[in-house]
């Protein structure tokens, strides 16, 4: 990279350098990287058209500027268009999807209603109400949470 970097300089100095003319004994003009050895006369280099005006734009290319320029609206209006829907799918998508966590939590309570009806129907202790009792109401404070 640096060695790059390098060559470029280098090789850019002779594009830096000045162009030199003169006239010899005969009337021969002459250009040069040096100057002459008898007399020094810096030439200066100026653009090939100086203050020369743009040249006014033609209808047809008038034309095919606002052509294009209609194109690119009609295709960004269009990626907008797809755009928006695109994302309205989604966002259908996401409010349709069944929410698990709710769904586990309503399965774990009605495990637990099954349970105390099973406990119940075979006989049981205090002890066994208090905790069925105890944990169908945990599940249900824990699914009032979780399904709002």
């Amino acid at each position: 990279m640096r060695l790059a970097l390098f060559l470029i300089c280098i090789l850019s100095f002779p594009a830096l350098a000045q162009v030199y003319t003169w006239k010899d004994e005969n009337g021969t003009t002459h250009f040069g990287s040096q100057p002459p050895t008898a007399e020094k006369q810096e030439v200066i280099i100026r653009d090939a058209s100086p203050g020369r005006a743009p040249a006014a734009e033609s209808d047809i290319i008038r034309q095919s500027r606002e052509l294009d320029r209609r194109r690119q609206n009609q295709q960004l209006e269009q990626a907008q268009s797809q755009y928006n829907s695109r994302l309205t799918n989604i966002q259908d998508d996401y409010d349709n999807r069944p929410d698990y966590v709710c769904t586990g939590s309503n399965n774990r309570l009605k495990e637990a209603q099954e349970r105390w009806q099973s406990a119940k129907r075979q006989g049981y202790s205090i002890d066994d109400k208090r905790y069925h009792e105890q944990r169908i109401h945990s599940l249900k404070n824990s699914r009032d949470n979780l399904c709002r």
